[in-house]
């Protein structure tokens, strides 16, 4: 019996690194995520947990020649449709293989293995969760979700049509020094090019003070400048159609400006809602009705995902709607027609008490 036990431990010790193996590969390749470490450290693990003695067995009881599993190959081990699925067929190999060796290890007395693999089992789980779950991490992150802050984060779009200065990059290098939560480039004129050469622009300012950059109605320059978030219109393509074109670690936001738009949003898949106009505003050729904040403060409350409050928001009334609760609000012309928009920035922070 022993000799079976090791063989079976052999397989599943062997198919455990290398699920993790491709699980780091594409943490550290794909994603240029510091997670590929945490999975480095779960690989060595396991090494510490392998004495000398069971490598030997396992080793000697190899049999890889006659293995009637090398000669099955299932539809669904034929291909993968994308990273996701490539990535959760490799942690569900991994968490399997480490039940195995975990109730293995028991018939051949190694306890300390067995207790070894079961805790790095469930840390595959929440690694599962993490990896899988990486749209959610990242606006919840940037939209302070999950921090101990009590008012909205100070969302900025910029959109030259109600820009009133003669320095626009001037401009948003100061606002983004003053400090803002994140950053959308919305351009409804012009050409493509100018609408890519300065989304380029903008992106680089904003990794430079580490704000998330949104790119508005555009999946095909959100891909090109390797933009944080995109943000859709009611009007523009369907999320899973977007999807297709920047991949599945970009969030993606949806306009909304009812509560059936955002129950609509939020079954469609968006990873955040913006939901206005809370109040009347100039800054939409079609404005739609005032939602005002008992509308927003009744969506808050029917949708969990993140949401940004637009519309007519200044120093005047800004606090009241972050208020609610919404982790974000957005401002357009308050900044963008200011005579100096970083010093209008610096009195809406203070409004939200901005951390």
């Amino acid at each position: 019996m022993g000799e079976r036990v090791y063989r079976v431990l052999d397989v599943n010790l062997n198919r455990l690194r290398e699920g993790l193996r491709v699980v780091e590969e594409y943490c550290r390749l794909v994603c240029d995520d510091d997670q590929a470490l945490q999975v480095k450290v779960l690989r060595h693990d396991i090494r510490s947990l392998l004495d000398e003695q069971l490598n030997t067995a396992c080793l000697a009881s190899r049999q890889a020649e006659t293995d009637v599993g090398r000669r099955t190959y299932t539809a669904t081990e034929a291909a993968r449709e994308d990273w996701p699925a490539l990535l959760q067929a490799n942690l569900k190999r991994a968490q399997e293989a480490a039940r195995v060796i975990e109730e293995c290890a028991k018939m051949v007395d190694h306890s300390e293995l067995s207790r070894g693999i079961k805790d790095l089992r469930f840390t595959l789980y929440e690694l599962e969760q993490s990896l899988l779950n990486r749209r959610t991490e990242k606006i919840r992150k940037w939209f302070g979700c999950d921090s101990d802050r009590k008012s909205g984060k100070l969302y900025l779009v910029v959109d030259e049509e109600f820009y009133s200065g003669t320095d626009l990059m001037a401009d948003i290098r100061a606002v983004l020094e003053t400090g803002i939560g994140l950053l959308q480039w919305r351009q409804k004129s012009g050409s493509d090019r100018y609408f890519l050469e300065q989304a380029m622009a903008i992106r680089a300012l904003c990794r430079e003070f580490a704000t998330p950059f949104v790119v508005n109605d555009r999946p095909d320059i959100a891909c090109l400048v390797d933009a944080d978030i995109l943000h859709l219109g009611q009007d523009d393509l369907p999320i899973a159609a977007a999807r297709r074109m920047v991949g599945e670690t970009m969030p993606i936001g949806r306009s909304t400006h009812s509560l059936k738009q955002a129950l609509a949003a939020v079954a469609e898949g968006a990873d955040y809602l913006g939901f206005g106009p809370i109040y009347k505003t100039p800054s939409k050729r079609k404005p739609d009705p005032e939602v005002g904040l008992d509308g927003l403060q009744e969506m808050l409350s029917r949708v969990s995902l993140p949401v940004v409050a637009i519309g007519g928001l200044d120093e005047t009334n800004i606090a009241s709607v972050a208020a609610t609760g919404v982790p974000a609000v957005a401002v357009i012309r308050a900044v963008l027609q200011a005579e100096v928009p970083a010093a209008k920035v610096a009195v809406l922070n203070s409004c939200l008490q901005f951390k």
